[in-house]
């Protein structure tokens, strides 16, 4: 039996870097980020939550084109 990959996370910086999206603004707006969890004292992104937030994300584009 093959064990379940356990999921992996980034760190906020990283994922605002990757995004080009400023640390301010995701704190600012984290009603509308992917959600962030604590581990180790640091926050970090799921990468399940980071790819949610990209479909959200291309839904309302693709939502804002058919307007």
């Amino acid at each position: 039996m093959t064990p379940t990959p356990r999921p992996t996370s980034d760190s906020v910086e990283h994922f605002c870097a990757r995004h080009r999206i400023s640390e301010a603004t995701f704190y600012r707006r984290r009603d509308l980020m992917p959600r962030a969890i604590k581990i180790a004292g640091q926050l970090r992104i799921l990468d399940t939550d980071e790819q949610a937030w990209i479909e959200r994300q291309q839904a309302q584009s693709d939502a804002r084109r058919a307007a």
